[in-house]
């Protein structure tokens, strides 16, 4: 699927296809929301879950070249390196 046929279905749709057919890249939490990267096919998309209202809220295709860098700039490598060794 590409972005243009993505950005055409509905929005439970989208929560759906995603679920089934995209891969999970990363997460992180913004205020009261958790985001999920996803990639599926070639390009990034974000999903929106608000914890407090128990609902997604948005899901936006990622159009920036940085949004990995986004995911993981406050990644702690110690972490990391203790389980390697």
């Amino acid at each position: 699927m590409n972005k243009e046929e993505f950005i055409k279905l509905t929005f439970e749709d989208k929560t759906e296809f995603l679920w089934k057919y995209a891969e999970i890249v990363s997460e992180k939490v913004y205020y009261e929301c958790n985001i999920t990267l996803f990639l599926l096919d070639g390009f990034y998309v974000e999903v929106f879950y608000n914890r407090i209202l128990n609902e997604i809220v948005g899901i936006n295709i990622q159009e920036s070249d940085q949004i990995l860098y986004e995911y993981v700039k406050d990644l702690d490598l110690k972490e990391i390196e203790k389980l390697l060794h």
